[in-house]
């Protein structure tokens, strides 16, 4: 644990799980010098972190919280390197081409979709754990190494609200331009203006439920996304990805089109 943890938290980890009355009890514990843990703990009272009381350490209310949230952060960052690392014992993915059991297999993303070739080559591998014609779903193991995937990017038409006119007050051919410029694998819509938008000019839409967190999973795979409807919900979803984005490893782009 003490390779995992920077001193600092490790010895705010310590005090508030621990029952410490001097320093040389949390040095022998850590593993550094008392004065190494008398400068960190002199830091840590300074900013209000640790407190004496009753000739014990403990961690203030503020040094809980500020531990919690090392803790959460890096447990978010372990997950996110472990999915990447795909540490899996058995999925599925779809067979690029006829696949025997017990082949090795190149692991790539395709459309939103996890394939396994034989003969194209890629930096993650698996063990097929059956056999499978091409196109059919196949069980794989064994999956090392990192799966390429860049994330897609959401773009956001934003349309007149309903009370400036909806769809009626929508430049429509300008829309339809930019759908047929942007070629987007999927578009959805937020609400009813960008329903009836896109009925105007006969463009068919692939999801309307969850539209937000849908398009945030679907650029993940490696797709790009076109979500359309008013000003205000536009602007929701902005703030939404903006939200994902404060935590995430890896931010997702989006650009915002007024028609």
């Amino acid at each position: 644990m003490n390779e995992l943890l920077p001193k600092r938290y490790m010895i705010l980890l310590e005090v508030a799980t621990g029952e410490y009355y001097n320093l040389n009890q949390i040095a022998e514990k850590i593993g550094i010098t008392k004065q190494g843990v008398y400068e960190y703990m002199k830091k840590m009272k300074e900013d209000g972190l640790i407190e004496v009381v009753e000739g014990r350490y403990k961690a203030t209310v503020r040094g809980i919280e500020t531990l919690f949230s090392y803790l959460e952060q890096l447990d978010k960052y372990l997950e996110e390197r472990k999915r990447k690392l795909n540490i899996i014992q058995c999925c599925a993915a779809i067979a690029g081409e006829d696949i025997k059991k017990g082949e090795k297999v190149y692991l790539l993303m395709k459309n939103g979709y996890l394939y396994a070739y034989k003969n194209k080559r890629a930096s993650a591998t698996a063990i097929a754990a059956e056999n499978a014609k091409k196109g059919e779903d196949i069980a794989i193991k064994s999956v090392r190494g990192i799966i390429e995937l860049s994330f897609g990017k959401i773009y956001l038409f934003s349309l007149p609200s309903i009370t400036e006119g909806g769809s009626k007050k929508a430049n429509l051919e300008k829309l339809k331009k930019a759908l047929e410029k942007i070629k987007a694998d999927k578009i959805g819509i937020i609400d009813v203006v960008g329903r009836a938008s896109l009925e105007k000019i006969k463009v068919k839409y692939d999801f309307e439920f969850c539209p937000i967190q849908t398009a945030l999973e679907i650029v993940q795979k490696g797709l790009n996304v076109v979500l359309v409807g008013e000003d205000k919900e536009i602007r929701y979803a902005i703030s939404k990805i903006e939200e994902h984005n404060v935590n995430a490893l890896e931010e997702i782009k989006y650009e915002v089109y007024h028609f």
